[in-house]
């Protein structure tokens, strides 16, 4: 059955998918003073990469990943690539599980084993895959409208704060331009815009393609401004002195914060926020991975698929790294170089160029085929009508 999403609900799931965890644990305030630079255009480069992905489904007449790819190179490289890919969502759900698992186990359920928390989460995750997109999309709509206002609730407070000292926001452009670029290349650009690779299996599915080349930047904007504000508010509160003490600055943010001193522990909004953001994300990365296997495998069950997915984001979840320095030093140094560069921009930079090699050829071939045609039309023709010899 072919799936179909709203244009409102593929934005909410972009938003939802975009914050995810970066609002929590994807924090780089090596810039300092100047992490709204940095902010500002790893977002410039994230509405690149949106239209980017926009114009290789405008090439390739609208497929999914896998269908570009096999369009592109052929049937059996593309199912190669789709298994690698497959593999590439499935791993990137296992590390935001984590991600969630650290923050929950650190910062509301200290006893509580990792396993537990990780199992529980990804029990409903794997419902939402066995419900389908639609349902996810859906419920994302609603997730969203919460987000929002949760977002709103933490900003205000935060910028209301007695703690909050807009001295710590100065001095500005102090950075050498170098090190900015270094932080938006590879981290700023992979993380999260490029993960928005995952929706090219998704963007074939909206109903309103007009809608979404229109107003799709929409998505990627709000999430760079949030995440903009949010890291204001951080280094207001925390300076930038002592910000890089903490694995969760903007739990440590929230902490400072109160509303009319009787309404203590902000940072419960934060666990809502990760909860909501990593429930979507993780869900559309396994779902991107269940799509690709059931291209590649037709023949095998749903069911099937869903369990081998769900088992292999637990695995993923538990055994590439052991505490949350190196989970963190993996997904910020590591991941973003030799993973998303890679499977973000390389293969898909490398695909459109044999899209359009592959559509000019084309377009000459029933040009030349179409010139032919009339040149055999014209001499047919002139020879019918030239004066036969008489006997």
């Amino acid at each position: 059955m072919m799936v179909r999403l709203a244009p409102i609900e593929i934005f909410s799931l972009m938003i939802n998918f975009l914050l995810g965890s970066a609002i929590v644990v994807g924090w780089n305030f090596e810039t300092k003073q100047d992490v709204w630079i940095t902010i500002l255009l790893s977002l410039g480069f994230g509405v690149g990469v949106f239209y980017f992905y926009l114009m290789l489904h405008s090439i390739g007449k609208w497929g999914n990943l896998i269908q570009l790819l096999e369009l592109g190179f052929g049937r059996w490289i593309s199912k190669i690539l789709g298994f690698i890919y497959s593999l590439y969502f499935i791993y990137i759900a296992g590390r935001v599980l984590k991600d969630f698992s650290f923050f929950v186990s650190q910062v509301l359920f200290h006893n509580i084993p990792f396993v537990i928390i990780s199992i529980t989460l990804l029990l409903v995750v794997t419902y939402s895959c066995y419900l389908g997109i639609e349902a996810t999309a859906r419920s994302s709509v609603i997730l969203c409208a919460f987000t929002g206002g949760f977002i709103f609730i933490l900003m205000a407070v935060g910028y209301l704060s007695p703690y909050f000292e807009f001295s710590n926001l100065t001095p500005i452009l102090r950075t050498n331009w170098k090190h900015i670029l270094s932080s938006v290349f590879p981290t700023g650009m992979t993380f999260p815009y490029g993960e928005l690779i995952v929706f090219t299996m998704l963007f074939p599915c909206v109903n309103d393609k007009k809608s979404l080349r229109k107003y799709g930047w929409i998505s990627v904007c709000t999430t760079g401004m949030l995440l903009l504000l949010a890291g204001e508010m951080i280094l207001g509160l925390l300076s930038s002195e002592t910000v890089n003490m903490y694995v969760f600055p903007f739990v440590k943010a929230l902490e400072l914060t109160s509303v009319l001193e009787f309404l203590p522990h902000m940072e419960i909004f934060a666990v809502v926020l990760n909860l909501i953001g990593g429930f979507v994300k993780i869900s559309i990365f396994m779902y991107g991975g269940l799509m690709i296997l059931a291209n590649i495998f037709p023949k095998t069950k749903q069911n099937q698929r869903i369990m081998v997915t769900s088992v292999l984001t637990f695995l993923f979840t538990f055994t590439l790294s052991k505490n949350i320095i190196q989970h963190l030093f993996i997904g910020l140094k590591i991941v973003p170089l030799y993973l998303h560069i890679p499977l973000q921009f390389i293969i898909p930079c490398i695909l459109v160029m044999c899209l359009l090699i592959k559509k000019y050829i084309v377009k000459s071939y029933k040009c030349l085929n179409k010139f032919f045609i009339r040149i055999t039309y014209i001499f047919s023709t002139t020879y019918q009508d030239s004066p036969q010899p008489k006997l």
